[in-house]
Parts: C-alpha cells; structure tokens; sequence
C-alpha cells in the first residue's frame, strides 16, 4: 500500500547534502498549474502554426491548367481604296483597277480542308475593303452606287501538330486540338465563299465616269479615313493621276497608316507628274499619312495582290 503523506521530521528520507546558502526551488500547486498551462499554449500555438502552414501551402501551390489552347488568330486588316475613273485619265485606267481590286479580293480565299496534322499553320486575318471613287462630291455620305463594302471572315490558325501519345495529357489534348482543326476547317470554308462574293462584288461595282465631273481626290481619301471601321490594322490605296481640280478638303488622320498611290501619268511628262505627286504628298502629311508607296499603273496587279492580303507593297 502507496503512502502519499508527508513523511515526518524522524522519518525524512536521506538526501545528497547540499552546500551551505544554497536552497532548492520550491513549486507550489499554482506554480506547477502556470507552467502546464505555459506547455499547452506553446503546444496549441503549434499545432495552430503548422496547421496554417498545411492549409497556405495547398491553396498557394500552382495548379496546371484544364484545357490547353492550340488556336492563334491574326489581327484584322481594315483597308481603304479610292479609285479615280474621272475623264481627265485615260479610260482604261479605273476599270483596270477595279479588276485588280477583285481579283485580289477573290484571292483571299484560303485552300479548303482539314489543316495539316503535321505541324503550326499560320492564321489569316479579317480582311475589309472599302471601295470610293472620285468625282465632284467625293466625301458625300451618299456615294450611291459608286462603291463596295466587303469583307472576308479571318481563319485561326494551329499552334501546333496534333498531339501524340507522348504527351502527358493526351486524352485532353487531343480532343482540344481536334476540336481546334474542325474550326479551322468551317471557317476556311466561310472564308473561301465570303472571298468569292466579295470579288463579285467588287467587279460588279459601276464606274462614276460622269463626263461633267471633277476630281475631288483629298475628299475621296477624307471620305476613306472617317468610314474604314477603327481597331485592327489600316492601309489604304489611292489610284489617280492625283490632278485635283477641287478644292482640298481634308479630315480624318491616317493615324500613321501607310498609303499606297497608283500614279497614271498620261501625259508623259515626269516633271509634271512628279510635281503632282509631291504637292499631294504634302496634303497628306497633315493628315498623319505613314509611309508611302507609289507604283506604276502596269506593275499594279501583283502590288495590289500583296497589298490585299498584308496592308504593304514591297517597294
């Protein structure tokens, strides 16, 4: 039987004998109650500590995403074209440009089909095309017939092959990419007819060549700069012999855009047609013009192509 009494003064257990001066510590029941209680917190504080650890820990850690993306898209090209069929110029000139105007827009159609399973493909952009001509009120709000408004619908573009069963997550990604490639084949196939009508549009569109009018060229390009839709990138394109004959009537910025002209010169006379070029030139400059390209009138067919599907013509 376990004893828990004090023991008494003749019955005290033998001690290790301590120096003189020096007394042990004594802990009362408060004390021993403190420092318990001391150990519990720390203990709690602990736990507290690494539980918050765990917790920051999981939220925090990056999470890999659900759906990888294999389309890239272009960025649209809005582009602006004045044409001069006024009778100063020779009568083949304006309904040349025409022609080249449609046939480039034709050619915006894209190969139809499934893309290419082995690799990237490179998207195409939306392409608009608003068409002016020159006369007596060229800036009107109300051109009437004497212009088109078209546009071919972009087509994305691959980002790259289609996956193959090394990839980590190739059930997923693969339908993603399949997905991708069977846009990509609906919208080649839109672009391809919206190319075709636009074209015939563009053909069919009939030429001012009103024997009593006169040539307000600036207005025609103010009348471009103030309609071509904003955003996306801007070009435009002027075919005249740039003999103004109105006054200039300038509004709008071409916001750095840059300008190709198709210059005729009927006369023959380089000094003349230089001398025109230059005065027009620095019209434009007030109105923010960026580069400018002039081409001739029988090298215009395969700049007027390029100009179409990029906004530039390699000088």
């Amino acid at each position: 039987m376990f004893d828990y009494s004090t023991p008494s003064a003749g019955q005290r257990r033998p001690g290790r004998r301590r120096p003189p001066g020096r007394r042990p510590p004594r802990f009362g029941a408060g004390a021993l109650v403190a420092v318990v209680a001391v150990v519990a917190a720390v203990a709690a504080a602990a736990v507290l500590i690494a539980g918050h650890a765990f917790t920051s820990g999981t939220a925090g850690a990056p999470q890999a995403s659900a759906t990888r993306s294999f389309e890239s898209h272009a960025q649209p090209l809005h582009l602006g074209a004045c044409i001069d069929p006024t009778l100063s110029i020779v009568q083949s000139f304006a309904p040349a440009i025409r022609q080249d105007l449609a046939a480039a827009v034709g050619g915006l159609a894209p190969r139809t089909g499934p893309p290419s399973t082995g690799g990237a493909t490179a998207p195409l952009p939306a392409v608009s095309l608003l068409v002016r001509q020159v006369d007596t009120t060229s800036f009107s709000s109300s051109p009437g017939p004497y212009t088109a408004n078209v546009a071919v619908p972009g087509v994305p573009g691959l980002t790259a092959a289609r996956p193959g069963p090394s990839d980590p997550n190739y059930a997923s990604d693969l339908n993603t990419w399949s997905q991708a490639a069977t846009r990509i084949t609906d919208d080649r196939k839109a672009a391809a007819s919206a190319a075709a009508s636009a074209g015939q549009a563009v053909a069919a569109m009939p030429l001012d060549q009103n024997p009593v009018s006169d040539s307000a060229i600036s207005a025609c390009v103010s009348a471009l700069l103030v309609n071509v839709p904003p955003g996306g990138r801007h070009s435009y394109l002027l075919a005249s012999d740039l003999e103004e004959n109105e006054p200039a009537q300038l509004e709008g910025s071409f916001g750095g855009a840059p300008l190709v002209i198709v210059q005729t010169c009927d006369s023959g006379d380089v000094s003349t047609c230089q001398g025109l070029l230059q005065h027009f030139e620095a019209l434009l400059h007030r109105l923010d013009v960026g580069p400018v390209t002039v081409i001739r009138p029988e090298d215009a067919g395969a700049d007027i192509a390029q100009w179409i599907r990029t906004g530039e013509v390699t000088p």
